[in-house]
């Protein structure tokens, strides 16, 4: 009883390390340019983003303190909040690909890289990142809400999305406080990639430790590590840049 409570009771304290992520991530990025000119798209985003945040946190402190109907309430509520959630991450993902299209043609024509336009659009394809981290939480929030009446299984699959939010703050952090790019010659990205790993290989240790369920879990950690494979695989073929033009249409 004492490692359920410690591992999964008392998610809510763990899940307010995210609000110290997305200050520190975030600070340099959105925060001190608030009042400046920008897409109103992105302040929509934040704003869901906040309030999703807040629901995550306060979600398991309504199952500790048997708060259920609020918990059921919430949890309805976020039908609507995520797939707005959703929607307005895909149009941040697909505005960031044009803004990097727009200034590799820019580069080109300049005459500062030498690129025919399938190597501009390869070389704006191989950083989807955003996508894949939208695609985990649509997938892990899917599979969360379809075992809401299991509730060991759907406070796992709630932390698996929770940890989607280590990506868009820990690499912020990762680049921007200190400068780091690459590890071993490959994108920084590797290090939420392994911080995510690490806390669903640590977590499964502990429930098969403790005689817990661990499908689920190895579930989750499946569909993570395939997707962290992926993302550096398949920029490696033309037919991903084709791909990824085509889902990114029309241009706003």
């Amino acid at each position: 009883m004492q490692s359920k409570k410690f591992y999964y009771h008392n998610l809510g304290y763990w899940f307010l390390l995210f609000i110290i992520l997305v200050i520190a991530g975030f600070y340099t990025t959105y925060f001190t340019r608030i009042l400046e000119p920008t897409p109103a798209v992105i302040h929509i985003h934040f704003v869901l983003m906040t309030q999703w945040l807040l629901l995550l946190i306060a979600q398991p402190f309504l199952i500790k303190y048997k708060k259920l109907s609020w918990h059921r309430i919430l949890g309805k509520a976020s039908y609507i909040l995520v797939p707005l959630l959703l929607i307005t991450g895909f149009l941040l993902i697909r505005n960031e690909y044009y803004r990097n299209l727009e200034g590799l043609n820019q580069a080109v024509l300049t005459g500062q890289k030498q690129l025919s336009q399938p190597e501009i659009l390869k070389e704006i394809a191989a950083t989807p990142i955003g996508l894949f981290y939208l695609t985990w939480f649509m997938v892990f929030y899917g599979l969360a809400i379809r075992n809401r009446r299991q509730s060991p299984k759907h406070a796992r699959y709630m932390l698996a999305t929770a940890l989607t939010l280590t990506g868009p703050t820990v690499d912020r952090i990762v680049g921007i406080h200190f400068h780091i790019y690459t590890v071993a010659g490959i994108s920084s990205f590797i290090i939420s990639f392994l911080i995510i790993d690490i806390v669903l290989a640590l977590l499964l240790f502990l429930d098969y430790r403790n005689k817990k369920e661990t499908k689920t879990l190895w579930t989750c950690l499946l569909i993570y590590t395939i997707g962290q494979f992926l993302y550096y695989l398949l920029p490696t073929f033309d037919w991903w840049a084709e791909f990824m033009k085509f889902i990114m249409l029309p241009k706003p």
